[in-house]
């Protein structure tokens, strides 16, 4: 599960979805993931083609247009061997709908009634089990990876095209602050060649000068501090109100990404906890979980936002 939610929804009722659609969307923000604009399916038309798995949630009417039932559904999803978690809903209420599967032997779903706060208390509790089986500590790990690899690639992107025109020339009202953030650079590279080169001085001459910025920008010494220093620096430039980016950005974001990388998990007093090298503890819990998402949410924003 990446930080966007995708939900598949089998139902023709147009109000009765957009209904529903509005407490889904509640839920899945409370949990700090974002709301992707459902799927949704009037009959069974696709039933054949439809990727299942790339959905986290599928949520259908017992019975939809063109007889396609419950039955019919998980039919098809389960033959192309997709386990995605199945809410099955009715107007003739949650024991209706399970008498209705068990008729079938359908297991592997859960059950609501179609009106609207049977629904939407059902429908939380759904969702906040399957979170609670992704979010361990792995699965989190694996989520910020990739989402902090996001981020990077936004900056860069950013970065590049602030300092290029189209046709890959330094703009001229940005100079100055390109040279002084390849100083900078340069300072950087030139103090680590020195730890593995003793014969680097301060006169030392080096290939990166002769670098365009997509190449220096994509480069893995321009790491993700890097970038969100340059970012920092174009912000400051250009007025934008993002208060106290960088150092909000590097706790927020850069050292949640290094303490999920190079921490060991253990379970103390029941809780898992991420153990430092120096041994200090680190409790995640749901609501640790939460915070780390509506962060990675809050940067993908704040990056969409810049616009220069």
């Amino acid at each position: 599960m990446r930080i966007d939610y995708k939900i598949l929804w089998f139902e023709d009722n147009k109000a009765s979805y957009n209904t529903k659609k509005d407490f889904i969307k509640d839920i899945v923000e409370d949990f700090s993931f974002n709301f992707i604009e459902p799927q949704n399916e009037i009959d069974g038309k696709n039933l054949e083609t439809l990727d299942y798995a790339n959905y986290d949630l599928i949520i259908a009417d017992m019975t939809l247009s063109g007889g396609v039932t419950a039955m019919t559904l998980m039919e098809a999803i389960r033959k192309k061997s997709i386990f995605t978690e199945v809410l099955f809903y009715s107007s003739d209420g949650e024991e209706a709908v399970r008498a209705e599967l068990a008729k079938h032997s359908i297991d592997g779903a859960y059950c609501s009634g179609r009106d609207n706060e049977d629904f939407e208390y059902k429908a939380k509790e759904v969702i906040r089990t399957l979170i609670k089986k992704t979010q361990d500590l792995t699965n989190m790990r694996g989520l910020v990876m990739a989402e902090v690899s996001e981020l990077d690639h936004m900056m860069e992107e950013i970065i590049i095209k602030y300092f290029t025109d189209p046709h890959g020339k330094t703009i001229p009202e940005r100079e100055s602050l390109f040279k002084e953030i390849m100083d900078r650079f340069d300072e950087d590279y030139r103090n680590n060649l020195k730890k593995t080169d003793d014969k680097c001085s301060k006169k030392c001459i080096h290939k990166i000068r002769n670098k365009s910025i997509v190449e220096i920008v994509s480069s893995l010494f321009f790491e993700s501090y890097k970038k969100a220093r340059t970012i920092d620096k174009i912000i400051r430039t250009e007025g934008v109100d993002v208060e106290n980016f960088l150092d909000n950005y590097k706790k927020e974001i850069i050292d949640t990404r290094n303490l999920l990388a190079h921490c060991e998990s253990k379970k103390i007093d029941g809780k898992e906890v991420l153990v430092t090298k120096k041994g200090s503890e680190e409790v995640f819990d749901d609501n640790k979980f939460i915070d780390i998402r509506r962060n990675i949410i809050k940067y993908h924003k704040v990056f969409q936002n810049l616009k220069f």
